[in-house]
């Protein structure tokens, strides 16, 4: 006979979440993933100028003025920008894989040992794109040659997006950054699933266009591998 407790956590109903959470956590995880690059670059940047001011010290020299070469202050925004990408990045990939693995287990049809990249990638149009926006993607083209075309003609996490009238440039590239997270979540999907990517996108607010390249490859069953170089959006 099973304990009460158990008992109590078998009949226990599912837990559940707004629908828009993850339209706001996207939102939110974006910010914060800059910050997070700005603050890494910029303690690497001050522990960089604290060593170079001890070197010189130590061969009996002064410390180092702010308009000197070896003052390093500024923080350049491509650094940024790719800092932000590869943290970006790396979360999509893992939430992409976990996914994956958990979705794929009921479905006869995908198979790790012998992937089918299009029955993979109709998996993710249904599937994962439910389970992330409760809604499927709005088009999906192939050539038959390894590329493929997902179109999302109103992502959800773009709705929740706003600035104020004449910033428009601001939230073009506040969009761009957000994208990074479901390109990636769909290339740790199919790595997961035995198809290697390069998953580019593109966007014209409110709609995204992903296209995939892809690659067959042999799947670890248990763990997500490295994310060696990811590749960049365009």
């Amino acid at each position: 006979m099973a304990p009460p407790a158990t008992t109590i956590n078998l009949y226990r109903p599912p837990s559940q979440v707004d629908a828009h959470l993850n339209d706001y956590f996207l939102n939110e995880m974006t910010q914060t993933m800059s910050e997070s690059a700005s603050h890494s670059l910029r303690t690497s940047s001050e522990a960089k100028r604290a060593y170079l001011e001890r070197k010189r010290l130590q061969i009996g020299g002064t410390e180092l003025t702010e308009d000197e070469p070896g003052r390093i202050t500024v923080i350049q925004k491509n650094d940024l920008d790719e800092a932000h990408r590869l943290r970006m990045d790396a979360a999509g990939y893992k939430v992409g894989w976990s996914l994956a693995e958990r979705l794929s287990r009921d479905k006869p049809r995908i198979s790790k040992a012998i992937p089918d990249p299009l029955e993979i990638m109709k998996f993710i149009c249904k599937d994962i794109w439910t389970a992330m926006y409760n809604k499927q993607v709005d088009n999906l083209r192939t050539n038959h040659r390894g590329i493929y075309v997902i179109q999302d003609h109103s992502y959800r996490a773009f709705l929740r997006v706003s600035v104020p009238k004449g910033y428009e440039s601001e939230m073009d590239e506040m969009c761009r950054k957000m994208v990074i997270f479901p390109s990636a979540v769909i290339r740790g999907a199919l790595m997961n699933l035995g198809v290697q990517s390069v998953v580019s996108v593109e966007i014209a607010i409110p709609q995204c266009t992903f296209q995939i390249r892809t690659t067959s490859t042999t799947p670890n069953p248990n763990t997500p591998p490295a994310n060696p170089n990811p590749a960049k959006p365009n």
